[in-house]
């Protein structure tokens, strides 16, 4: 006959074969959570975070002038070139301004602008003032970032504004941010500008193999 167990060890058994399903349940359900997020498809962050390297804030900025003869046109692209040293990864959108550049003692010469009359009021921007819509080109792949000319879609220094989703920028990729000029009007008194420049900053970081 099978050796009977004393109450107290028969209890201590039951009590043991009750934790060993209840780990192995916990164990299934992890198996399967890991399986889960196997199968997941990998956000653009999650695809961030596996670039080797330190992240190190940046902006790639660049310039370009303008006179009244761009009015209306596609004009120059500001021509920005990423680093060899790895991607940028552009997280806002552009910060774009401008400055009477010519001649030396126009009566702005040097101060920042905004490039949108929106929404200042008429009497703030009645003198130098350009309206600007703009393209954003790959210039390796030729990618478009638009289906067509933006409008004014821009952070300015009081309002960094956040992208809807990062942009990943090669090594040695170039940006051609496009300007097209609405409107330009150089009347500042007494001595109005006949050349203006455009600066664009590209906010974000840099990944960099240290």
């Amino acid at each position: 006959m099978p050796q009977q167990l004393d109450p107290g060890a028969a209890a201590a058994l039951r009590s043991h074969k009750g934790a060993i399903m209840a780990l192995q349940n916990t164990v299934n359900q992890l198996i399967a959570q890991v399986n889960a997020l196997q199968t997941k498809p990998d956000t653009v962050w999650d695809e961030i975070n596996k670039i080797p390297g330190r992240w190190i804030e940046s902006t790639l900025s660049g310039e370009v002038t303008f006179t009244i003869s761009d009015l209306g046109k596609r004009s120059t692209p500001v021509i920005i070139t990423v680093s060899q040293d790895g991607p940028f990864i552009q997280t806002h959108y552009p910060l774009v301004l401008w400055f009477p550049s010519a001649p030396d003692n126009a009566t702005n010469f040097g101060f920042w602008r905004p490039v949108s009359t929106f929404p200042l009021p008429t009497q703030v921007v009645s003198t130098d003032i350009i309206d600007l819509q703009y393209e954003i080109v790959d210039g390796g792949s030729q990618r478009q970032f638009q289906n067509a000319p933006r409008g004014p879609l821009f952070s300015r220094p009081d309002n960094v504004v956040p992208l809807p989703s990062p942009v990943q920028w090669a090594p040695n990729a170039t940006l051609n941010f496009v300007p097209i000029y609405q409107a330009i009007t150089f009347n500042g008194s007494p001595v109005p500008p006949t050349v203006g420049t455009l600066h664009v900053d590209f906010p974000g970081f840099r990944i960099v193999n240290l």
